[in-house]
């Protein structure tokens, strides 16, 4: 396809074979991947897809945006950060180990694959996750340790400098996005696991405006001007709808990133609509309408 060149297949990297030993010399400094920018058309234009596949955002480089195989590999990397970063009953200081993600998975009727359609996260929350995890000593999965490699090797995180400080850091402003391939339903589950293509464009567009949120100030300054703006009965709905959905309603900004998102990016009426938020079409489009007003 005509964006073939801007997505890149990344792969970590063959471990090295033993050498006898050496003297010692000074480390040469990492290595960095470049990952090629990819526009939403190109991102959106399907392939057959067999593992993870990359780009940066065109026009804004400091999003990465991940496209999964399915839903289940996109959990298996993001579910436990999720739990960390913004989700209801886990802690906010405590990376979960894997019976306790299970357990709240289960709780919030999802299995690890339907708990999230899309991820978004700032480099800043992701180091804050895997330092937390090290801390710990929790076991993280092959793909969550995939995850954090491929962080490495784009210069999005670094390794912390010791003496007691966090075991990973950001190296700038940045975040990660993610979405998955077309799939169908598993019958054999309860849970719905289809992506068709109307879905997986608007889940996209969903975390690409995360991504905004995350890394462009002006964007970030009016979305919490709209929120300020509304009064406490709208935000009430807004907070009382996101809780429903599991997000942590005590993360103001979560609020405030998850509204612009729900009102503004996501088409797609079977994962947002009027009815859902308890008010009329023509007093969501009037929400829009305002939120546009001032828009950036």
């Amino acid at each position: 396809m005509s964006g073939g060149a801007a997505w890149w297949w990344w792969r970590p990297p063959a471990p090295a074979p033993v050498a006898p030993a050496v003297p010692a010399v000074a480390a040469p400094a990492p290595t960095r991947i470049e990952i090629a920018e990819a526009t939403v058309t190109q991102m959106l234009q399907q392939q057959p897809l067999q593992d993870w596949r990359i780009a940066r955002l065109q026009g804004n480089a400091a999003v990465l945006v991940i496209e999964f195989p399915g839903l289940l590999s996109q959990g298996q990397a993001m579910n436990r950060v999720a739990a960390l970063l913004e989700k209801k009953g886990a802690s906010r200081d405590r990376v979960l180990g894997d019976a306790e993600l299970a357990s709240l998975i289960r709780a919030s009727g999802d299995n690890a694959a339907t708990f999230y359609l899309g991820h978004d996260y700032t480099a800043e929350g992701l180091a804050r996750f895997f330092s937390l995890a090290q801390a710990q000593g929790v076991a993280l999965a092959a793909a969550e340790l995939r995850l954090r490699q491929l962080l490495l090797d784009t210069g999005m995180l670094a390794e912390g400098g010791g003496g007691g400080a966090p075991a990973y850091r950001a190296t700038g402003p940045g975040a990660v996005v993610s979405f998955s391939a077309v799939q169908a339903d598993d019958p054999a589950t309860t849970q719905d696991e289809s992506m068709d293509e109307r879905r997986r464009a608007s889940v996209l567009r969903h975390e690409l405006s995360h991504g905004d949120f995350f890394t462009k100030a002006s964007y970030r300054a009016h979305c919490w001007r709209f929120w300020r703006q509304l009064d406490d009965a709208e935000r009430a709905s807004w907070r009382r709808y996101l809780r429903g959905l599991g997000y942590d309603d005590a993360d103001e900004e979560l609020m405030v990133n998850e509204t612009q998102a729900l009102l503004m990016h996501t088409p797609d009426t079977r994962d947002f609509n009027a009815a859902a938020l308890g008010v009329t079409p023509a007093q969501l489009e009037a929400l829009r309408m305002r939120f546009q007003l001032s828009a950036p």
